[in-house]
């Protein structure tokens, strides 16, 4: 019986001469296309088949140039090779870029990484990318930043000195502040020679406070720690706490001049900051509620507090029950405060917050309560045990607060309306004036 070939329907050439590949399109019995590949090579013919046109067309091409070239048929591309290849070329496409392209780029990206993963290059390029951020100079930061302070209801206090101390930052560190370094912090503030740990501590923290607004502000990068924030702080030397006795106290009080005497009572039986006492009026004193209110932009912390008024306390300040306005008028109280030390004659002279070490240590002595007295001081009880407490008896404690002036005491240096109110008031013409008015506690 004689086999029934199968019929060719078309045949297509690729190459001349020796190099000819024929692909000859065979329809089969079951209605596929078939395609067939034919050439000679070594002297005897060869076939492949395919079940697509454009593979069969790949293959005769490949296999033209091996021709041409000399090739063994080793080297031909297999199916999987082909699908690999369309991959590769979809994903170029994918970015819009040919397939050569984009080897061509990656063999430039991977000559310039070396050694380093182009991943994580790629990654550590996103991520301190200089267009991810606006452009400001450090002085123009430290501008903005102390005018958000300002609006922000701060103490003047605050904003004056962080001024300042930002001034002497911006004024050695210029350029952009996205190109300072933790070594350029660290390098100015080892320069202040002029100046103990807590002074560099405090313009640390401000610079601290100024990193952290301009990251907010988008003018550094948002992911990142600050420069500041990874500048090393100063350890503090261990110095005793300086306290008054009971006794050089007394002798402070009675030597006092009328314009210093409510700051060195309010601030050695109240505790409160001298910087603090400088904003108080004599309407913050809550004379028959019994404390002293400060409110949140006369505080260092920005936070009200209130503030118990013992008696002792309101005995020393009674002179004064009737005025209004600021507590503290005079400006150099440093040189008053070193006067009174001079004339009660207090050893080694003033002692730098010993009214406020005093009241701290005389304070937790008597209550028993760190959690407490931290409270009215204004500060937390870890700064309370580190930086003011001094370790005194309970005698010694009731003793400071018993304090109170002698019979018919009046400061020198009152003022003249002042002392004829007493005389009056001694005499019984007038009233001591009370407070009467918001009685609700706060």
């Amino acid at each position: 019986m004689t086999r029934k070939r199968k019929r060719r329907s078309a045949i297509v050439e690729i190459g001349t001469g020796f190099t000819k590949v024929r692909i000859y399109t065979i329809n089969r019995k079951d209605g596929y296309e078939q395609y067939t590949l034919a050439w000679k090579e070594g002297g005897r013919r060869k076939t492949r088949c395919f079940a697509c046109m454009d593979e069969a067309r790949m293959v005769a091409q490949q296999v033209t140039v091996r021709l041409v070239n000399g090739s063994s048929d080793t080297d031909e591309a297999t199916k999987r090779d082909i699908q690999l290849l369309r991959h590769c070329e979809r994903t170029a496409l994918g970015f819009g870029v040919t397939l050569a392209a984009a080897i061509d780029e990656w063999a430039s990206a991977r000559r310039t990484a070396g050694e380093i993963p182009l991943s994580d290059a790629v990654r550590f390029y996103a991520a301190n990318r200089a267009d991810l951020v606006a452009i400001r100079t450090t002085a123009q930061v430290a501008t903005e930043f102390i005018a958000t302070r300002r609006s922000s209801g701060v103490s003047d206090a605050y904003i004056k000195s962080c001024g300042y101390n930002l001034k002497r930052f911006t004024d050695r560190i210029r350029g952009n502040i996205t190109d300072i370094g933790t070594s350029d912090i660290n390098r100015f503030l080892g320069s202040l020679d002029n100046l103990g740990p807590v002074s560099r501590n405090t313009i640390r923290r401000n610079l601290i406070t100024m990193f952290s607004f301009a990251k907010k502000q988008g003018y550094l990068h948002p992911d990142r720690k600050t420069a500041a924030e990874l500048s090393e702080s100063f350890k503090l030397p261990d110095t005793a706490i300086e306290i008054f006795t009971p006794e050089e106290m007394r002798r402070i009080l009675l030597a006092a001049h009328a314009r210093i005497l409510p700051l060195i009572a309010i601030g050695g039986f109240a505790g409160i900051r001298s910087a603090e006492i400088l904003r108080l009026d004599w309407e913050d004193i809550k004379w028959d509620r019994g404390h002293i209110e400060i409110a949140g932009h006369k505080a260092k912390t920005a936070a009200r507090r209130i503030v118990p008024l013992p008696e002792n306390l309101k005995a020393w300040l009674a002179p004064w029950r009737e005025e209004s306005g600021r507590i503290i008028s005079i400006s150099d109280y440093v040189g008053a405060l070193g006067d009174t030390a001079v004339k009660a004659q207090i050893t080694g002279g003033w002692r730098q917050n010993a009214l406020r070490h005093s009241f701290i240590s005389y304070r937790v002595s008597l209550t028993g309560d760190v959690a407490r007295t931290s409270l009215e001081a204004g500060n937390s009880p870890k700064m309370i045990f580190r930086h003011y407490r001094e370790i005194v008896d309970e005698e010694a404690a009731r003793a400071w607060f018993e304090i109170t002036p002698p019979a018919g005491w009046q400061p020198g240096g009152l003022k003249w309306s002042i002392r004829e109110k007493l005389k009056r008031v001694i005499a019984g013409i007038e009233s001591p004036i009370v407070d009467t008015t918001n009685h609700a506690q706060p």
